[in-house]
């Protein structure tokens, strides 16, 4: 079945090219439609390597030059009719109480709101997975709302704990590797998202809708203990 939709390709180097889709008529918002697209194209071409973002798809070629001609014949092939959606929401724990790291009485300053306040207006809404970078497994969760927006940290950590919930001007995300990270800490959830050796740890894909749950520390721990 061919797909009909308008798509831009653009070759930025002998072995890189971009793919830009019009979105107008699609109800599949960006960010989940390249995830799709990129899935497919990684499918059907054993010789190229494809990151998915909420505007694009880039291709990189391990042969060259790229075979642009190639990948646009995949692309006609791409069925948006194959993208199932739901409207399913993923409850997610999030003990806010310092664990480990947190900055989130250094927030409460910035923001001029109680910590209660800041976890009250977190935790209230539902969020769509934007996008998955940065580092394996980490999630850019959106939109965040405006009252508890804030900068990035002026000096980035090292080391981030593993489940460390951040947020950042207009996007809250899940530290599912650790790591290095830039955005301040307000909470931490128990839960693994990035297992290679668990599949089904790997929940968190673009067009998934989450909301985080409140718990305290024992329960952080309770469910830690349980894994």
């Amino acid at each position: 079945m061919k797909s009909n939709f308008k798509k831009e390709i653009s070759v930025i180097s002998e072995d890189i090219l971009e793919i830009k889709i019009d979105l107008e008529k699609s109800a599949i918002k960006g960010s989940e439609l390249y995830w799709h697209l990129a899935e497919h194209l990684l499918t059907n071409h054993n010789d190229i390597e494809v990151v998915a973002s909420e505007e694009m798809v880039s291709v990189r070629s391990k042969l060259i030059p790229i075979d642009a001609n190639r990948i646009e014949n995949s692309i006609s092939s791409f069925d948006l009719k194959s993208i199932i959606q739901t409207d399913d929401v993923l409850e997610i724990p999030v003990c806010y109480e310092p664990i480990s790291t947190s900055d989130i009485e250094e927030v409460s300053k910035q923001l001029k709101l109680s910590v209660d306040e800041i976890i009250a207006i977190h935790s209230s809404a539902v969020y769509e997975v934007k996008a998955i970078g940065f580092t394996p497994g980490f999630s850019y969760l959106g939109d965040l709302d405006e009252r508890i927006s804030v900068p990035r940290l002026v000096k980035p950590r090292i080391d981030t704990p593993v489940g460390s919930v951040g947020i950042a001007n207009n996007r809250t995300g899940i530290y599912s590797l650790g790591g290095p990270g830039g955005w301040p800490i307000i909470g931490i959830t128990p839960i693994n998202f990035f297992n290679l050796n668990d599949n089904d740890s790997l929940k968190l894909k673009p067009g998934i809708k989450i909301k985080f749950k409140e718990i305290g520390k024992d329960a952080f721990r309770s469910i830690q203990n349980e894994k």
